[in-house]
């Protein structure tokens, strides 16, 4: 696992669809760009949305508890083919998943 922006507050999520590309906007950190983008699913977004911090896994490091509490993940799972899932740690208001395709 590798932990990013730990308690970090967000303050934008844009999304660019016909880029295949989300973005992050960050208070205090530099912007967190994602691309290759397949899917994601969010909370609601808050007032005040603070992460514990972004971690990224692969299929085989995903924990189960992150695959079960998101039940789109299951395709990919089962997909065969290789993703990136991003897991945004909530600790007040948003939180959820980014999968993006590995090239």
């Amino acid at each position: 696992m590798n932990r990013t922006h730990q308690n970090a507050r967000l303050l934008s999520v844009r999304h660019l669809p016909d880029e295949d590309r989300l973005i992050l906007g960050f208070e205090g950190f530099p912007d967190r760009e994602f691309s290759c983008v397949a899917d994601f699913a969010f909370s609601g977004f808050f007032p005040h949305n603070v992460l514990f911090g972004i971690d990224e896994y692969t299929l085989e490091t995903l924990p189960p508890r992150i695959a079960a509490d998101f039940p789109v993940l299951s395709y990919y799972l089962h997909s065969g083919d290789a993703w990136q899932i991003f897991h945004l740690s909530a600790s007040a208001g948003l939180g959820g998943i980014i999968v993006c395709a590995t090239l």
